[in-house]
């Protein structure tokens, strides 16, 4: 069997498809292909994309809190300015001091612990059977830092009330210069 004779080097002929052209000499084989970047250019847009949403959400949930924090201070700020006029119309009474409040006699002895209005009795001075609604209030350079409500039962005309219900715990007066109580909420 014979072979067919080997191309000449460098002459005539067709080109050997399983050889390419040395790297660098120019040829369409030697230079490298060029890198396709769309798939980078794409990622880049979505995570783009993808931030500034984010940053969206954030700033709206930012802004919803401070819109919130602002109403909380309105109200507050109402709220204490109804309660220090609420004061200002209060008797003055000293701890443990006895003062006639719209009938309700509250009488002496009766003390404010760290949390509560301890010892305190209410006579229905009245004439008539009545339940009340005490509210001290206590106050510091004449604004309101704290107020309880004590109700009472039920009494007749003369009867007293031993342990009325007070509803609010008293936080921080140690700075109070002066107690008020009214009748009412």
């Amino acid at each position: 069997m014979s072979y067919p004779a080997p191309p000449p080097p460098g002459g005539a002929g067709s080109p050997n498809p399983y050889q390419g052209a040395p790297y660098g000499s120019g040829g369409q084989m030697g230079t490298p292909p060029k890198k396709d970047n769309t798939l980078w250019w794409i990622l880049g847009i979505i995570a783009g994309v993808v931030l500034l949403c984010c940053c969206g959400i954030a700033g709206f949930f930012i802004f919803i809190a401070n819109e919130a924090s602002d109403g909380i201070s309105s109200i507050s700020s109402s709220a204490n300015a109804s309660k220090n006029a609420d004061a200002a119309s209060a008797l003055v009474v000293s701890e443990g001091g006895s003062v006639v409040v719209d009938g309700a006699s509250i009488q002496s002895g009766w003390s404010v612990s760290s949390d509560d209005i301890n010892g305190l009795t209410v006579r229905n001075d009245s004439g008539s059977s009545d339940s009340f609604y005490l509210t001290f209030y206590f106050m510091k350079d004449g604004d309101v830092i704290d107020d309880v409500t004590c109700n009472t039962d039920f009494l007749d005309a003369g009867q007293s009330d031993y342990s009325p219900t007070c509803i609010g715990a008293i936080f921080d007066i140690d700075d109070a210069d002066e107690i008020r109580v009214a009748e009412g909420y």
